[in-house]
């Protein structure tokens, strides 16, 4: 009961001319990441700190914002490493997935002639973060190279238009 009592008595620093309240940052802060706690009661820790509930909700979703903001930035600054290849994340968000070769060194594929290799059919099947699934259940190698080429030639927005 007296850390509430403590925490009360920081969170107002004084009266602005129209009669509203100033808040210290720090307490409000922590008033905030108290009501964060799992099974913490927003409106009661509200009415216990004198505070309107609407006020502590839009702190709480201000905090959250700008903690959102700051694990942004903090991934953006950090370089992804898959397999060991650095992928660029930096710049505007893409709808399109870096493929990354796991082939040490990359094979380089040799020109193909239907005499010369053997007939395998493969089959792919993609599923995009948009909900959006592809798949080819049986296609030859030269088939799936040509819709791989037409899906990344394919503009962002045109590839998701019903």
């Amino acid at each position: 009961m007296s850390e509430k009592r403590d925490l009360l008595s920081r969170l107002v620093i004084g009266r602005k001319r129209d009669g509203r309240r100033e808040y210290d940052d720090a307490a409000r802060d922590e008033l905030v990441q108290l009501c964060l706690q799992p099974g913490v009661s927003v409106a009661r820790t509200a009415m216990e700190h004198e505070l309107n509930p609407n006020l502590l909700r839009s702190w709480i979703a201000r905090y959250q914002k700008s903690q959102a903001q700051v694990e942004r930035e903090k991934v953006a600054q950090a370089p992804m490493v898959a397999d060991g290849v650095p992928i660029d994340l930096s710049g505007t968000p893409s709808a399109f997935v870096p493929v990354v070769s796991t082939a040490d060194p990359p094979v380089a594929l040799p020109p193909t002639s239907s005499a010369s290799v053997p007939s395998m059919t493969l089959s792919l099947r993609v599923r995009l973060s948009n909900g959006v699934e592809f798949d080819v259940g049986e296609a030859s190698i030269d088939e799936l190279i040509t819709v791989i080429h037409t899906l990344g030639r394919m503009p962002c927005s045109g590839s998701t238009k019903i």
